[in-house]
């Protein structure tokens, strides 16, 4: 019987990616989404042949509800569900507590789970981000490389107080939440492992495009507001000078719950440097990319070189896992194909 991969968050922009691969490799499905009509979005990214092997567990406020309906009868865990609205006004409500509460609820059910079955969850992914690594103390830190070693130093205390820089908050969150998987971990020593993921920028096409600009999450919808400013249009600063293809990390993800060891691992992933300047140098010398995007894109001082940063050491991830990294050009080409049909589709609408 094929094995059931859960998967928490299935409607976002990552687990697209991973319920594809997952599915692909013949795996069946368990996703958790707020309620029903989430489910067809999901479905939307999956051919036909597929949709007989994904189910759905209804999880509405992942800071309160229980996973324990959700873990029943799986092989693993990927745990991609975190908020993100950089909008809120109450971080500790939006931010902090479904990011901590969610992590610990799923490893809480997971562990009850394994200890009252013999079925039994071997692995569990989570997905975390450079804000968990990223220390911002140290600002650009010309010359240095982060690794999986490295922590964000910001406490829980100092998301709350920082309130009105919900970018704080979002740094604290990951951090706080990635911690507390560590510390169950080390605590409540599992039957199960477990793995972390943290990424810098994802951008990257959809696993099923866009049908509105609502559609264009994360860190995409940075991008899209350039490329819909004009051709006069200033350029912003790029706030975190490292990214990675959303279908790469995807991969990481199916990869690091195949590596079923005995041990806990981390791993933390970049493709190469990118800053927003270079992408809409891409935008205007790329012949792949149509002219409907090229219009409405700034085009600012070409070749203007960013101030040097940091690195990120994805080195354990390639020896470990055997990512290969998509080139930043190829990743703003599929994504702008996927624009332009969004672009079209708006204007057949409002014409």
């Amino acid at each position: 019987m094929s094995k059931t991969i859960l998967v928490t968050g299935a409607n976002s922009f990552i687990s697209g990616w991973i319920i594809k691969y997952l599915l692909e490799k013949g795996y069946r499905i368990r996703g958790t989404v707020r309620f029903q009509a989430r489910e067809q979005h999901v479905l939307e990214g999956i051919p036909n042949a597929y949709r007989d092997h994904i189910s759905f567990v209804y999880i509405n406020d992942i800071a309160n509800d229980s996973f324990d309906e959700a873990v029943q009868g799986v092989d693993g865990i990927i745990h991609v569900a975190s908020p993100l609205p950089l909008n809120t006004t109450n971080v500790e409500k939006d931010l902090l507590l479904p990011a901590i509460n969610g992590t610990q609820n799923i490893l809480k059910s997971a562990h009850q789970y394994n200890r009252n079955h013999q079925h039994q969850i071997r692995r569990i992914v989570i997905t975390s981000s450079f804000a968990a690594v990223f220390d911002h103390n140290h600002g650009l830190r010309p010359g240095y490389s982060y690794s999986e070693k490295d922590w964000c130093p910001l406490t829980y205390e100092q998301a709350v107080a920082a309130k009105d820089d919900p970018h704080v908050a979002y740094r604290a969150s990951k951090a706080c939440a990635e911690r507390a998987a560590w510390q169950f971990v080390e605590k409540e020593k599992p039957s199960f492992t477990i793995a972390t993921v943290c990424e810098p920028m994802v951008f990257g096409p959809s696993i099923s495009g866009f049908k509105s600009i609502e559609d264009i999450r994360s860190s995409n919808s940075i991008l899209w507001s350039i490329v819909s400013s004009g051709t006069d249009a200033q350029i912003p600063k790029t706030r975190v000078p490292l990214e990675v293809d959303v279908r790469d990390v995807a991969y990481v993800h199916v990869a690091a719950l195949e590596r079923t060891t005995d041990t806990n691992e981390r791993y933390l992933i970049a493709a190469e440097a990118w800053s927003n300047q270079r992408l809409v140098d891409i935008i205007h010398q790329s012949s792949a990319i149509s002219k409907t995007i090229k219009d409405t894109t700034p085009i600012g001082v070409k070749g203007q070189k960013s101030p040097e940063h940091y690195a990120i050491d994805s080195s354990k991830a390639q020896r470990e896992l055997g990512v290969t990294y998509i080139p930043f050009e190829k990743t703003v080409e599929d994504l702008m194909a996927q624009f332009a049909e969004l672009k079209k589709m708006l204007e057949e609408k409002n014409s």
